[in-house]
């Protein structure tokens, strides 16, 4: 155990007398969360976060009251606010597989040609941060080719973009503009403007997200503010916007001209009944059966393309799968690349997973528990897993951020999912082994047919460097993964909890 995961140990017990305070709040008006929409089962509010690295409540609670009322952007929207709060909006809603540790804001609207729109903010103090525009296509947003993640941002003259390598990331000087136009893009990427971003002249729906991935230990869920104590500024980006006339919008005219805010949570791009269909379809891989489809035995991992080929064409057999089309922007807003397996526990309760992790910058404590001094390089800029529910749910129960797994001295990781019940009793970080729940609630349909022994692991592995020769992003074709990244593709197979304590497992 590090010198700050053993002083976090220490300082999360003197922490338990106040937090219990919040938390007999919470957990005593769960059942009114219940009722009114938000997640449909007790609030899981532990009095302390349960790894090193995750959220804690008051630090969400915070975040929420501070960034949480915004006439644009509407959030904070992520897997602690729709669990941990009594009361989320249904925004909050992170119901397409968020990641587990990181904090969303949409921002849907529409804009008359030839206008723009000028956003003006501070790079949060975080592993990853990313802002990104999706178009609406198909019953949900996808991407549009159109975004700027963190060492892609000019910063403004002065200041320090604290994502690119060696940057001093705790320099308070860090400020950024970003600009939204209502044209077309032009043709030669090399003329493009630095920080400019295109939305075409239809006028159209248009869905921003700002992802904020992992904030360093010190600040709150946005990595703007401090996580304990008050915080007076704005933190989220201001905004204006001028008119193809030349007329200027302030920000309660932008509000009220542009902005489209969602009433409701974001809709799933798969209804249940659509998933039954899928479940039960005749024309399904014959290998398959409705009770464990679309998992195999031995589990296979692969990269995620779109919904149409990594959702439904799961199912099929591989001659008819290799007719549906791969390629294409991915739904809901994704920012990948991802990898993808399906399970079932009626191969085993069980699951060991096994493979190499890729260099990344350990930014989240640094030296003093303050965040990491320099922005160090790595091979991605984020690696991260969640155990999900099936696509109707989208929800997540549990997942892992790259420093949070055990490495040996090849940097090969043994990571085990299960029911808290089957944990092998040697699936322990002291042990070289990381545990993350397999949902208990299966597929997490509020409905009878809901298979209970459904699980899904979704990897992310993003921000990699050109020069790392085995990413992911260099994976163009379906069944060539483990060809490409070699040993930092995941494997994995079934077990019991009884073979695990008495055999542990290989190495990868």
């Amino acid at each position: 155990m590090s010198k700050h995961q053993d002083n976090w140990q220490n300082s999360r017990l003197k922490r338990i007398g106040v937090t219990s305070i919040l938390l007999a709040a919470v957990v005593a008006s769960s059942a009114s969360a219940q009722t009114q929409g938000a997640p449909g089962h007790p609030l899981i509010v532990p009095p302390y976060p349960v790894r090193f690295g995750d959220r804690s409540l008051e630090s969400t609670i915070r975040t929420d009251e501070r960034y949480g009322h915004d006439g644009l952007f509407q959030g904070p929207r992520g897997w602690v606010y729709w669990n941990y709060l009594e009361n989320p909006q249904p925004i909050q809603n992170p119901n397409l597989w968020p990641d587990m540790r990181s904090t969303y804001f949409l921002g849907r609207f529409s804009m008359p040609a030839g206008s723009s729109m000028t956003l003006r903010g501070e790079f949060p103090y975080a592993r990853f941060f990313q802002f990104a525009l999706y178009k609406w296509e198909h019953n949900t947003f996808v991407a549009m080719g159109e975004s700027l993640r963190g060492p892609d941002i000019v910063p403004d003259s002065g200041s320090t973009n604290p994502f690119r390598v060696g940057a001093d990331r705790l320099r308070s000087e860090r400020r950024f503009t970003i600009h939204v136009i209502a044209k077309d893009p032009p043709q030669d990427s090399a003329s493009r403007p630095e920080n400019t971003l295109y939305v075409g002249t239809e006028g159209r729906d248009i869905q921003a997200v700002i992802r904020i991935y992992l904030p360093d230990q010190n600040k709150d869920g946005t990595g703007w503010g401090p996580p304990t104590i008050p915080y007076a500024k704005r933190g989220l980006p201001s905004y204006d916007a001028e008119l193809a006339d030349g007329s200027k919008l302030p920000a309660e005219d932008v509000v009220s001209q542009f902005a489209k805010p969602f009433t409701e949570a974001t809709k799933q791009p798969m209804t249940t009944d659509q998933w039954e269909e899928l479940v039960h379809a005749k024309d399904n891989d014959p290998s398959l059966t409705p009770a464990t489809a679309p998992a195999r035995n031995p589990p296979q991992w692969e990269k995620f393309w779109t919904i149409a080929y990594s959702v439904v064409g799961v199912f099929k057999s591989p001659e008819e799968r290799a007719k549906t089309p791969y390629e294409g922007a991915m739904e809901g807003g994704g920012e990948g690349p991802y990898l993808v397996t399906y399970l079932s526990r009626h191969y085993g309760p069980v699951y060991v997973m096994q493979g190499k992790m890729p260099t990344f910058p350990n930014t989240y404590a640094g030296k003093d528990g303050q965040g990491a001094a320099t922005m160090p390089a790595g091979q991605t800029q984020y690696w991260s897993l969640v155990s999900c529910e099936a696509v109707p749910s989208g929800q997540v129960v549990d997942g892992l951020t790259d420093f949070q797994v055990p490495l040996d001295e090849d940097r090969n990781y043994t990571i085990v999912v299960s029911r808290p019940e089957d944990r092998p009793s040697n699936a322990t970080h002291e042990n070289g082994v990381a545990w993350v729940k397999w949902s208990p609630r299966g597929e997490g349909l509020r409905d009878p047919r809901n298979r209970s022994d459904f699980g899904m692991l979704i990897l992310r592995i993003m921000g990699n460097s050109p020069t790392w020769k085995q990413r992911p992003d260099n994976i163009t074709k379906p069944g060539t993964g483990a060809e490409v990244m070699g040993p930092y593709f995941p494997k994995g197979h079934y077990t019991t909890k009884g073979q695990f304590e008495t055999h542990r497992a290989t190495k990868p």
